[in-house]
């Protein structure tokens, strides 16, 4: 018996790895640009209810303690971007 090709599934890993390599990224961004005093900025997308999965980012970024200096965002990521620059956590926006 196939299993039937499942299009959510691709895209949760599609996303999952692309999550990976974002905070991977920014983990050793953050280690770079502290020695250069450069600084870090995060853009979200937009995507309607995909857009919630911004939110899982930002308690990544919060848990590894990685400072933000810049955001930006359109549709769903502007407003998670919006309530993590007025000083929200990735765990508070969530539970809104």
């Amino acid at each position: 018996c196939e299993k039937e090709w499942d299009i959510r599934e691709d895209w949760d890993r599609i996303m999952m790895r692309k999550l990976f390599f974002l905070l991977l990224s920014l983990g050793l961004l953050t280690q770079a640009t502290a020695a250069a005093g450069q600084k870090i900025g995060l853009v979200l997308s937009g995507g309607g209810s995909r857009g919630a999965a911004h939110v899982p980012v930002l308690e990544m970024l919060d848990s590894l303690q990685i400072p933000i200096d810049y955001i930006a965002g359109t549709s769903m990521g502007g407003l998670a971007g919006a309530l993590y620059a007025v000083g929200y956590t990735g765990k508070e926006i969530r539970n809104i």
